[in-house]
């Protein structure tokens, strides 16, 4: 009997939560349109992987950047809306967040052609790395309007777990084991610092979960200048930095870029055209030596240039991309009276400019004695649509 009527409540709290849930996605979901168009592109994807054979693989990338496609395009038809707050609180839209959902997308969408390549020629499961991309750019979209410390602590752990795999992707290779290992570790490390900062701050607000209500809380109960607050601020910091690898913690980063593949490795880094020029070199030639590339410009000019242009806007040379975006950084920093941070930025820049000017001059070289076995025996890609993409990157 008392069984029978603990199964009863089992059954009836289940139902409610459902129903709950439903009825929040019911009223809530046009707020996550784009999202539910990658949640349905995943299903789908899984549900032609068991029902098919390899005959069928373009059809895998084919909804994978449709889905892609599809999300950009419902983000732009929600363009100019009012800013809104869904799902009692824990997820907020505005153009602001849009903004960032919109560079991931569109970095996602051009990871998947750029990878062709060298998943043909590693031969590796397609379906998965697919899956991986499509659920790390959800998590990434979810995190760009988290409204609350779970979604916070959430969305990122989607797309740290998706890295994980990604980076671990060929299992034969050393590297790649050792390059998953310390991200595994690292990524671990950093997720528990920065919980145990949401725990200070989750009780110096009075138990407020939302940021808005935390403010609210840390000002009511007169908590924003108490010493729970900062050791709150620097373990969140600290767990933060850990993920964004930031000096002084990014000792980690390059043993994990070393091991990863190279399609994640650009996927994270969001420096799509320099990497775009790396990999289709590193797949012809298998190098992925600098000095190897010294007389590319005689092979290949339009990787050659396009490699070029890209080093020259990531050190910021005028009148390329990258040039505007540091111009109006420093300029923020300037006029919110940051001179020292100002300065050390303009430091940093003008040496990193000596050694991408360095890798340019290696590529133009025209002596033959300086051209290296790897450049001599490159071969071109007949397709003409890998060239125009590298140009285009």
């Amino acid at each position: 009997m008392i069984w029978h009527v603990q199964n009863e409540n089992f059954i009836l709290d289940s139902t409610r939560i459902f129903m709950k849930a439903f009825h929040l996605l019911l009223f809530n979901g046009s707020f996550i349109f784009p999202e539910c168009i990658l949640i349905f592109g995943l299903i789908l994807l899984l549900m032609i992987d068991s029902t098919s054979d390899q005959k069928d693989i373009p059809w895998l990338y084919f909804i994978s950047s449709t889905s892609l496609v599809m999300s950009i395009t419902a983000l732009l038809f929600r363009w100019r809306e009012e800013p809104m707050i869904s799902f009692s609180g824990n997820f907020q839209t505005n153009n602001f967040n849009e903004i960032f959902q919109f560079l991931i997308l569109l970095c996602s969408t051009l990871c998947i052609p750029l990878s062709v390549e060298y998943i043909e020629c590693t031969e590796m499961a397609i379906t998965e790395f697919l899956l991986f991309v499509l659920t790390a750019t959800l998590g990434g979209m979810f995190l760009c309007g988290a409204n609350d410390l779970i979604t916070i602590f959430v969305a990122p752990e989607c797309f740290s777990l998706c890295s994980y795999l990604l980076s671990g992707y060929t299992k034969k290779d050393v590297r790649s084991n050792e390059a998953t290992t310390k991200y595994l570790l690292m990524g671990g490390a950093s997720s528990s610092i920065l919980v145990h900062g949401f725990s200070w701050l989750y009780g110096s607000s009075g138990g407020e979960i939302e940021l808005q209500e935390i403010v609210n809380g840390l000002i009511n109960t007169q908590m924003y200048n108490s010493p729970g607050i900062s050791i709150a601020l620097i373990f969140i910091t600290v767990g933060i930095g850990f993920k964004l690898s930031p000096a002084p913690s990014h000792q980690w980063t390059p043993d994990v870029y070393e091991g990863m593949i190279t399609y994640m490795l650009f996927y994270i880094s969001m420096n799509l055209g320099t990497f775009a020029c790396i990999v289709p070199f590193g797949l012809r030639t298998g190098t992925d030596n600098i000095r190897d590339y010294a007389g590319l410009y005689t092979k290949d000019p339009f990787l050659a240039l396009s490699l070029a242009l890209c080093l020259l806007s990531l050190g910021g040379l005028p009148p390329l991309a990258g040039f505007f975006g540091k111009l109006h950084l420093f300029w923020c920093g300037w006029q919110a009276g940051l001179y020292f941070l100002v300065s050390i930025g303009l430091l940093t820049s003008v040496v990193s400019i000596y050694y991408y000017l360095k890798i340019i001059k290696l590529l133009m070289t025209g002596r033959n004695q300086e051209i290296t076995p790897h450049v001599r025996n490159y071969r071109r890609s007949p397709l003409r649509s890998n060239n125009s993409i590298e140009l285009s990157m």
